[in-house]
């Protein structure tokens, strides 16, 4: 049975990010090893997979309502990021990620093939947004959906952006590739080629500890607003129906 699954059955309900979950970011960043990580497994337990579990339960029915095919189960490398990174091919040798992720994508595909919304938690800062990369196979959805889709209705995304001021509101980034390396390049892509060009795509906004809000349950309010905001984005870039223009009309 799955870590994430075991000890959080009683369905906690999200009460917001409050200082314990920064400071936990802080101190791995600092002591990123096995020891302390196992010294402190109950810190990490109850001040993050407890607090993205009553995030996920908070939240099931909202985003179930913009699509009911997104994924709600609350698994690892599903809805939720692994904790333990991959080392076998990295320079860098730390055992685990400081940072930690809740994602909603469509369940019928893996989510790196997918576009998703997500909420994100680090020593520094809560990020609530959308993004969507090339996976690892051509199957995904910003190969399959996006770039065609750009061929055909690049005016709509022209369009919403203008409309919802993600230039203003939001701090976006994207990816393209130059010379085998991935270059990140801050704001939207300026033109079509561009857009065609990208390998990734981050639309997010940042919330600082500070935030007046976060350490509440009424941040979940803001994250509803963000992800109603951006959930045209990944209609766009990601559902595959040709009635995506139809089911914009809620948002429009």
């Amino acid at each position: 049975m799955s870590s994430t699954h075991s000890k959080f059955d009683a369905r906690p309900k999200f009460q917001g990010f409050d200082k314990d979950c920064f400071q936990f970011f802080r101190d791995l960043s600092k002591h990123n090893n096995k020891d302390w990580f196992d010294k402190n497994r109950r810190r990490y337990e109850m001040k993050i997979l407890g607090t993205f579990r009553g995030l996920l339960e908070s939240l099931r029915s909202f985003v179930l309502s913009l699509n009911p095919d997104f994924e709600v189960a609350g698994k690892t490398n599903g809805n939720f990021s692994r904790i333990n990174r991959d080392v076998r091919f990295s320079k860098d040798k730390s055992p685990y990620h400081a940072n930690f992720y809740c994602y909603f994508f469509n369940k019928k595909l893996k989510r790196q093939d997918d576009g998703r919304l997500y909420v994100g938690l680090s020593g520094e800062h809560v990020t609530v947004g959308f993004s969507i990369y090339a996976g690892k196979s051509q199957g995904g959805s910003l190969a399959q959906v996006f770039k065609p889709r750009l061929e055909r209705d690049h005016a709509f995304l022209g369009h919403y952006l203008k409309k919802r001021a993600i230039a203003k509101n939001y701090d976006p980034y994207w990816y393209r590739s130059e010379k085998r390396d991935w270059v990140q390049i801050n704001g939207i892509p300026e033109n079509l080629v561009e857009w065609q060009r990208a390998g990734g795509i981050v639309i997010r906004k940042i919330f600082s500890p500070g935030f007046k809000t976060l350490g509440s349950p009424v941040f979940l309010k803001e994250i509803q607003s963000t992800f109603t905001d951006l959930y045209p984005l990944y209609l766009f870039t990601s559902v595959r129906s040709d009635d995506w223009p139809g089911l914009l009309k809620k948002y429009s």
